[in-house]
């Protein structure tokens, strides 16, 4: 009998810890699930009608989205990090990130997606113009390639091979099936690319990177983060500066600093233009749900608009 026991007790328990896991995964999706919610309350909280800056509840906000209890000791956070230097730390903050801080990858020019994958990607200036060719190719509807771009016989001609797409990109993953984007170059130019938006990058939000990738010289750029994170020099405050519109931009920059003329030909000439905005409609974040004393956890990567619809979702 204490065989039998033994055997049966051998069978069962890991069984057990099976469905204990189980139960427990089902759990923690529907903590993540909530923090989703709370994402919602809070893009609805937003009262600012016109523009969008980064100290809306929906951004930085440790209240809404650090640790937040609930029930049975569960609870779930909203956090994103920011990636720091060989000099500085990675910098955690909680909230969403507004996709219109980025550069839209079904819009930008040729021009633009050319400087992003050489500032943030550190492609060449050759790698950097045959990714920017390439992604228009895809997007394209025609097959005719770019300069330096690639169609679908370049595509079909790999191992194994594949068409181009010839239409808009519908997830950024897409990116590492262009020509020259490498798994590595798509790591360090993911965080400032999207495909939610009208393209039009809002310049209360985007970071210095995305500025610059605009045509910004480091001066301007410099001008325009310390205008928004007003006297205190930190962004998500109450001080906070905005740009209300795009038409009086460059006057409001102007009353703030001295501005060069090139300066300020340079910031006008943007903000005139189809490149930016001031407005965030499509919000992105990670909901992490965990429960005291489980080393178990899950997220959900996800994406929603204004009128809450879900636009992307990933459990991980």
């Amino acid at each position: 009998m204490a065989s039998l026991a033994l055997a049966i007790n051998a069978v069962i328990t890991p069984q057990l810890s099976l469905a204990g896991k189980l139960r427990d995964r089902v759990i923690l999706q529907h903590i993540a699930a909530a923090g989703i919610k709370s994402a919602i309350i809070e893009i609805r909280a937003d009262e600012t009608e016109g523009y969008d800056v980064l100290n809306d509840p929906w951004s930085i906000n440790e209240e809404a989205f650090k640790e937040i209890q609930l029930a049975d000791e569960r609870y779930f956070s909203l956090k994103y990090t920011i990636a720091g230097s060989e000099d500085t730390e990675d910098k955690v903050f909680y909230g969403l990130v507004d996709e219109e801080r980025k550069i839209n990858i079904n819009t930008g020019t040729t021009d633009v997606l050319s400087k992003l994958f050489e500032i943030s990607g550190e492609a060449s200036p050759q790698e950097a113009t045959d990714i920017a060719d390439s992604i228009v190719d895809w997007r394209g509807e025609d097959d005719e390639p770019s300069t330096n771009g690639a169609e679908s016989a370049y595509y079909k001609g790999l191992d194994p091979g594949y068409d181009c797409k010839n239409a808009n990109f519908d997830i950024l993953e897409e990116l590492l099936l262009v020509k020259g984007v490498t798994q590595e170059i798509y790591n360090k130019v993911k965080d400032y690319l999207t495909v939610y938006g009208d393209g039009k990058v809002n310049l209360n939000t985007a970071d210095k990177l995305v500025l610059q990738s605009l045509g910004m010289r480091s001066s301007l750029v410099d001008k325009v983060i310390a205008f928004r994170e007003g006297d205190d020099g930190k962004i998500g405050t109450e001080d906070d500066n905005a740009f209300e519109n795009t038409e009086n931009a460059g006057q409001v920059l102007s009353s703030k600093f001295s501005l060069s003329v090139e300066e300020i030909d340079e910031f006008n000439a943007i903000a005139a233009g189809d490149l930016a905005g001031v407005q965030s409609n499509n919000f992105r974040g990670i909901s992490w749900g965990a429960l005291q004393d489980v080393e178990l956890s899950t997220n959900i990567v996800f994406v929603i608009d204004r009128d809450e619809k879900i636009r992307y979702w990933r459990q991980q």
